[in-house]
């Protein structure tokens, strides 16, 4: 067997998850990409720029020892030293498409089958790649999710997709009818965003982000209840540009920090609604709280927990 090159790394991209354009252009052993390869939104990518700043503006000095690590070219500058046929779209390297290569020399925002997937996978349903039943509730594994009970999914291209999480559903229950901020309307996080009306009631949702509304969900407005069937795919509100969103997504709950505020809220609610319909194990069961009870317990359940 043939002897491994030195400085090889031994990591194995893990199921599901891909490789950071940094290291598939081959400038770090192993990183992996956990921003949908948005690069201009990307903490990590804003310090390998400068990193790669640094040392072309940095002569070496005789007799000082080289740091270990000099990056002296950034990913697409490696990536355009490769013959054409090997610059591989981002669209490709997610597995949105099977096979594309860069026209444009990465310049994403000027290419325009850059801007013709974007208005592709923003009207596309997108699947929850994992979800996990916490205390009886559904929580998907990819989204962020905010303590007024809404969440919000970064997707490719900077954009963030939000909805009504499993909790917020089952107390709102049978929607009748759902209100979106128009286009080109600002959404601020933690502010109402968005109303549902429920047997002559309307509740007040909040924005899990800042941000300005790009795309509504049309099917939401024809057809509420998806709202309840599908909160998390064909369910969601709206999809917006955001403007604040690494400041944004800290104060977000997200993997297990999100469980365990899921199970602080279901205890919360068994404890201020008694009557409530439990699973055997204390899970919650029900579907819809507002047909199990009383109309004033409800309402205060609803001011309570999406905190509107």
């Amino acid at each position: 067997m043939a002897p491994m090159a030195k400085g090889t790394s031994l990591k194995v991209v893990p199921a599901g998850r891909r490789k950071c354009i940094w290291m598939e252009a081959g400038v770090v052993s192993f990183k992996l990409c956990d921003n949908n390869y948005d690069c201009p939104t990307c903490a990590y990518d804003h310090a390998m720029q400068a990193k790669v700043e640094e040392a072309r503006v940095t002569k070496p000095q005789p007799f000082v020892e080289a740091p270990k690590e000099r990056f002296t070219e950034s990913w697409v500058q490696k990536m355009m030293k490769l013959p054409a046929s090997r610059r591989k779209c981002r669209y490709m390297l997610t597995g949105e498409v099977s096979s594309k290569i860069c026209p444009n020399a990465y310049e994403c925002g000027s290419c325009e089958f850059d801007q013709m997937m974007q208005e592709r996978l923003t009207k596309e349903v997108i699947p929850v790649r994992a979800e996990s039943h916490v205390a009886g509730l559904i929580v998907a594994e990819d989204i962020y999710y905010h303590e007024g009970h809404t969440w919000a999914r970064p997707e490719y291209g900077g954009r963030v997709r939000v909805g009504l999480d499993d909790f917020a559903r089952r107390i709102v229950g049978k929607i009748k009818e759902v209100q979106l901020p128009p286009i080109g309307r600002e959404v601020k996080q933690g502010e109402v965003a968005f109303t549902v009306r429920r047997n002559g009631h309307t509740v007040g949702i909040l924005s899990p982000v800042d941000g300005i509304v790009v795309y509504q969900n049309p099917q939401i407005l024809r057809e509420p209840m998806e709202a309840h069937r599908s909160p998390y795919e064909r369910g969601w509100f709206v999809v917006v540009e955001p403007t604040a969103l690494r400041k944004n997504l800290r104060s977000l709950y997200f993997g297990e920090e999100a469980h365990k505020f899921m199970m602080a809220e279901k205890d919360r609610l068994i404890s201020q609604a008694s009557s409530m319909s439990l699973a055997a194990d204390g899970a919650v069961a029900t579907e819809d709280l507002f047909e199990e009870l009383e109309e004033t317990k409800w309402l205060e359940i609803v001011r309570t927990f999406l905190r509107s």
